[in-house]
């Protein structure tokens, strides 16, 4: 399992909560009403949950919603601003869970973590144990304009291209059902967690997520969307 010491996680801080009350929240709120459209079955758990805002998402629309993360000090963030959510600091490497006593597993913005500072096979493992049935993970997609932009930022970070994660997944007894791209304009604009917000959070940001819907359109008819979109989302169920 990654370690929360790791010098990826210099940079988070409880604080960065507050972008969900800007552009970024109406733009990663959208995003789990993308992942919670390919759940199977009522109970879910999320791994790498950050601050809970799936967890919450899938509480209120009517999924029993586990999430758990190794940052202590963003579970204690995502447990203030969400309360009522089922958040968890992860207590151990190995998921303590029972076998087969969740649904679906969500892994969002957590793949290339393990990919990158642990045994990504090992970790899968585990997952395909207390997973019944699918697994989904949702991460960035690392496209020469995505590496760019971190560059310019000084973001390190590590990545997992759709392609790597596939492999690993399929590798651990998964099978692909579902491959999709996303976020052309408003993710970027939006700063995430760590960049610069450029975007307001009133109509203007409404006029950009709409306006990013129609070219996510264009560029898939395009057969582009794999080279400029900023996301993917892959779907995989047991075999």
């Amino acid at each position: 399992m990654i370690r929360s010491d790791h010098e990826n996680y210099d940079h988070y801080s409880s604080a960065m909560i507050n972008r969900l009350d800007g552009f970024f929240g109406k733009v990663d709120a959208r995003l789990n009403v993308r992942i919670a459209s390919w759940i199977f079955g009522q109970r879910v758990l999320e791994i790498g949950c950050g601050f809970g805002q799936l967890v919450e998402h899938l509480r209120k629309t009517g999924y029993s919603a586990t999430g758990i993360d190794m940052l202590e000090q963003c579970v204690l963030a995502g447990q203030r601003r969400f309360p009522q959510a089922d958040l968890r600091v992860a207590s151990s490497e190995q998921l303590d869970f029972a076998d087969g006593s969740v649904d679906t597993v969500i892994l969002k913005d957590t793949i290339h973590h393990v990919y990158g500072e642990a045994d990504i096979h090992q970790f899968l493992m585990d997952v395909k144990r207390v997973c019944r049935k699918r697994i989904i993970i949702s991460d960035p997609n690392p496209t020469a304009i995505l590496l760019l932009a971190r560059k310019l930022i000084r973001h390190r970070d590590p990545v997992c291209s759709p392609e790597q994660a596939e492999r690993a997944i399929s590798k651990a007894g998964f099978e692909i059902v579902h491959r999709s791209f996303g976020e052309v304009l408003a993710f970027p604009l939006s700063g995430g967690f760590v960049g610069r917000p450029m975007v307001p959070n009133n109509v203007v940001g409404n006029m950009v997520l709409s306006l990013d819907s129609l070219v996510e359109k264009a560029l898939e008819c395009l057969r582009l969307h794999h080279h400029a979109c900023w996301r993917y989302l892959l779907v995989a169920d047991l075999e």
